[in-house]
């Protein structure tokens, strides 16, 4: 019966295999090496399986370690978007963003804005749609989508409109 394990566990897990030794994953999470050496053991227990080969000076993840840890590195990572979105949903932030990006904007310039957005907004899915010239404002004026994109300026009083160079 798998109900047992705890993110805790594979926290653990996670941290021996990145920092190689049960001594620095205790020391990046905090605790002492007997807790970590108890979660993995209890780990190991719950799954029927060994996750380390304690044979050398330091642990060897075993073939079933190695398996197994894409998945617990997956599940931690679900878990984390699901915390910052419940996060973001306590603070109003929106799920998704639909940007229309205009052509004669600069690719590259509407790149590195977007990745600074997912950098500070994770858990917000991003949708873009390529326009044609002109399109984008035209988009957002039809509301399907939240932000245009433009390399042009087409003045409309309805629309607050930002520099992004």
């Amino acid at each position: 019966m798998l109900d047992a394990l705890t993110l805790d566990q594979m926290r653990i897990f996670v941290a021996i295999a990145d920092t190689g030794s049960f001594r620095a994953a205790a020391m990046r999470l905090f605790r002492v090496q007997s807790a970590v050496s108890h979660a993995i053991a209890n780990l190991e227990a719950e799954l029927g399986v060994s996750l380390f080969d304690r044979s050398g000076h330091r642990p060897v993840l075993t073939p079933a370690g190695q398996s197994l840890l894409s998945d617990a590195r997956a599940i931690l990572l679900k878990t984390d978007t699901m915390r910052a979105r419940a996060r973001g949903l306590g603070e109003g932030v929106e799920l998704g963003l639909t940007i229309a990006l205009d052509p004669q904007f600069p690719a590259s310039l509407a790149g590195a804005a977007l990745e600074e957005m997912h950098r500070e907004y994770p858990s917000v899915a991003i949708r873009v749609l390529t326009a044609s010239l002109g399109e984008a404002v035209h988009a957002l004026r039809e509301r399907r989508c939240a932000v245009a994109i433009s390399g042009i300026d087409l003045p409309d009083p309805h629309i607050e409109r930002r520099a992004l160079a």
